[in-house]
């Protein structure tokens, strides 16, 4: 939950029950940290990374590795 993600699942007493319905198609069932972004980012920045030329890193909790709400194909 980020400051972009914050205003989503709204106030009040059922923002709980709304914040674990947006969780409900993502397979790790939670949000992501924007801990586990800098992590790759670090990691990615590194001499760890020093043979990679170029690629897209999807960081979404698998969301678009085919649950229910990936985009249908």
């Amino acid at each position: 939950m980020t400051p972009m993600w914050e205003p989503m699942p709204g106030g009040g007493p059922d923002r709980a029950k709304r914040e674990a319905a947006m969780v409900t198609d993502t397979p790790m069932r939670r949000f992501g940290k924007a801990e586990e972004v800098a992590a790759l980012t670090i990691m990615l920045a590194s001499d760890e990374a020093a043979y990679m030329t170029g690629t897209e890193l999807t960081i979404d909790g698998g969301i678009l590795a085919g649950s229910a709400a990936a985009p249908g194909g």
